[in-house]
């Protein structure tokens, strides 16, 4: 029988399938350092499949090396001693265990992730089997088995760290986790009696920023810590007290917008380390021992194989036994050590430069050891205001975007992707349009639309929030407070994720209605807003209220790149046209969604898009540009944009944190500083100014 590789090929692969396996596994090592903590600031899809790819990878490969480490055991010459390189080799084993231990930037891909650590904890009694047979089987008595000993003890011990880390990051001890405070009274709020009983007039955010020596941006740390155990609530789905609501919206009635979300992110960034990084061990007494007894252990197994003890030994094995170690094997030895160093040097180096850090250096500045600190690294104020710490994007999707590219480029084979079902991922890809940077302008329109209607509503010193009546009319508030009351049918007669279609559409059409003029400031944001939120529609409905995300995307810009064909290669002003297509059909009603003569679901939804176009183009307005009508369907996008994230639950919130975070997540942590949120309410005890002043 013929065989199918030549024996040179099965030499070969003899030869370097071991080495392969394990220079594979440090591959994926080093790419999940550099690109795991990334992907926390990157929403690119590159970089969450490269991470995605590796994270799945690196337990399997490196499970397989040991493996195939274990089966060359039986490499053993006459005279019953094992061979050199055998025994070299070996000493790879508990290398594999410290992969398996993982990189401090990433231990889960997502929180599904943590609650695996029982089948973590069980392949770690496995590894360590299969390490201890290795161990034993290669037994020389020599220099390197001694070696073999340190580096196990190191692997398991990373191991374990990371068993630790996904068990306490699952949900339930997350929960856990909180302390149960019990003062009934805010501690800020105490602060503040205090200083009106000595004859002073102060607020809790004066009470807060008392020490005016910290620079702004120090300060922003520091709050984002005070808040921290309120967040970690909110994120948990766990019931606040109402004075945690109103101490947080004393304190940010008095601060800027970019502060604002400054202390945002930082938070998100504390919040995705908890969940997904190894922070809850590194940051720690505990941790860092671990870590500088890793560092010195690993360091000294190199220094001794790197130095003339080691070559001794070589040598005195190749008088006894007339074999040499494999300089190609010898060299893959000291690559796997120097990389595990530097990968353990780089997580220590970041942990000096991490929020968590900053902060206990910021507390502790007079100290000994926090000065020597500070004297060998850069100021904690120009770390933090360069430290990246969400994507700061926001995905953009275009119904007429899609429609229009999808007649003038098809998707080539789609009835053959159409049987596989992958059509409507590749149509996304291939038609969706760039992201757009959430820049201070849109933020800080946020921000003042957010404080001026909790104020307007609510009165500027009453904390008695009500979410459902800011929030929870979906945009009927701003229609009434504008005076637009023969628009509220496509709001109160539609579901939220049809009234989120209509709307799209019907600013779509307007924006391009006059290609030839500059759009303002206000035409710009209704846009973004209204393609983000149509975005989170169709690719994360689970962050949108319940029930939502029923509407088949791929059949409504189907639909409408058919109606938009003819106008299209006839090079007509398909705006007008559609404004036009509106203007006919305003005495469409919602009844005719059980019409099958026009056309179906998706087509009724076109058309009403179409007609609130039309009646927003047929408003007056108070200028030609248009101004007021946008600065109403900004509003109005603003509107959906908070009952949107006040109703999405906390552990989705942090779920969308590995990528790259979302703006509405932002906007609902910040709605919850101003008290908007259903998580607040009366009970006594329970206040997380307590962390202020820990």
């Amino acid at each position: 029988m013929m065989q199918l590789f030549p024996p040179r090929w099965k030499k070969f692969w003899n030869e370097w399938e071991v080495r392969g396996m394990v220079l594979i596994s440090l591959t994926i090592q080093v790419l999940l350092v550099i690109l795991g903590n990334r992907r926390k600031y990157s929403a690119g899809i590159q970089v969450r499949v490269i991470v995605w790819s590796a994270y799945l990878l690196a337990d399997s490969v490196a499970t397989m090396a040991a493996g195939i480490l274990s089966n060359h055991l039986g490499n053993v010459d006459v005279n019953g001693f094992i061979h050199p390189n055998v025994e070299l080799t070996a000493f790879w084993a508990p290398l594999m265990l410290v992969h398996l231990g993982g990189t401090d930037a990433i231990t889960a891909y997502s929180l599904e992730d943590n609650e695996l650590w029982k089948r973590h904890s069980f392949q770690v009694v496995v590894q360590s089997v299969t390490t201890v047979y290795i161990f034993l089987m290669a037994w020389t008595a020599s220099l390197l088995s001694l070696l073999f000993i340190l580096m196990f003890v190191v692997g398991l011990f990373k191991y374990c760290e990371r068993i630790c880390v996904l068990y306490l990051s699952t949900d339930n001890n997350f929960r856990d986790s909180f302390q149960d405070i019990t003062t009934n009274e805010s501690k800020i709020m105490k602060e503040c009696k205090l200083k009106e009983l000595e004859g002073y007039h102060v607020t809790t955010h004066q009470v807060l920023d008392v020490d005016q020596s910290i620079p702004n941006v120090e300060n922003e740390l520091l709050t984002a810590y005070g808040f921290l155990d309120m967040v970690k609530h909110l994120f948990a789905d766990l019931i606040l007290g109402i004075r945690d609501g109103h101490t947080s919206r004393s304190i940010f009635d008095k601060i800027s917008a970019d502060k604002a979300f400054k202390i945002i992110e930082i938070e998100l960034g504390i919040i995705y380390n908890l969940r997904f990084t190894k922070a809850k061990a590194v940051y720690s007494y505990l941790g860092i021992s671990l870590r500088i007894v890793g560092i010195i252990l690993t360091f000294l197994v190199l220094m001794i194989l790197s130095l003339s003890e080691f070559k001794l030994v070589r040598e005195k094995l190749h008088q006894q036994h007339h074999h040499r170690h494999s300089n190609i094997d010898f060299t893959i030895t000291l690559i796997l050590l120097s990389v595990a160093l530097l990968v353990e040097l780089w997580a220590f180096g970041q942990l000096l430069v991490s929020d968590q850090a900053t902060h206990w250096l910021i507390k502790h500045e007079k100290t000994i050891i926090s000065r020597a600190i500070k004297s060998i690294l850069p100021s904690s104020e120009s770390s933090i205001k360069t430290k990246r710490r969400w994507s700061d994007s926001m995905n953009q999707y275009s119904l007429l975007n899609f429609s229009m590219r999808l007649k003038e480029k098809p998707l080539l084979c789609r009835q053959i992707l159409k049987m596989l079902r992958a059509d409507k991922a590749l149509e996304i890809q291939l038609y969706r349009t760039s992201p757009i940077s959430v820049d201070k302008i849109l933020k800080k329109r946020v921000f003042d639309t957010i404080k001026e209607s909790v104020e307007k509503l609510l009165g500027k010193h009453s904390y008695d929030t009500d979410l459902k009546a800011l929030y929870g009319r979906r945009g009927c508030r701003t229609l009434e407070e504008k005076q637009y009351p023969d628009l509220k049918w496509s709001i109160v007669d539609l579901e939220f994720d049809q009234s989120i279609i209509v709307w799209h559409l019907a600013t779509e059409i307007l924006y391009h209605e006059h290609p030839d003029s500059a759009p303002d400031e206000e035409h710009e944001k209704g846009k973004w807003l209204s393609q983000y939120m149509l975005y989170l529609l169709v690719q994360h409905p689970y962050m949108l209220p319940l029930g939502m995300g029923h509407i088949k995307f791929q059949d409504i810009y189907h639909e409408l790149g058919d109606i938009i064909e003819e106008p299209l290669k006839a090079e007509t002003n398909i705006y007008e046209l559609l404004i036009s297509e509106g203007s006919n059909h305003e005495k469409l009603s919602i009844s005719n969604y059980k019409d099958t003569k026009l056309g179906g679901r998706s087509n009724l939804l076109i058309l009403h898009g179409c007609k609130l176009a039309s009646q927003l183009a047929s408003q007056p307005t108070a200028n030609n540009d248009g101004h007021d009508r946008w600065c109403m369907i900004v509003d109005i996008w603003i509107e959906m944009l908070g009952h949107a994230a006040s109703q999405c639950r906390g552990r989705y919130h942090a779920q969308q944190l590995r990528r790259g975070g979302e703006f509405l997540t932002h906007v609902w942590l910040l709605m919850a500083h101003f008290g908007l949120n259903d998580l607040f309410q009366l009970r006594h005890g329970g206040t997380i100014v307590d962390a202020f002043f820990m």
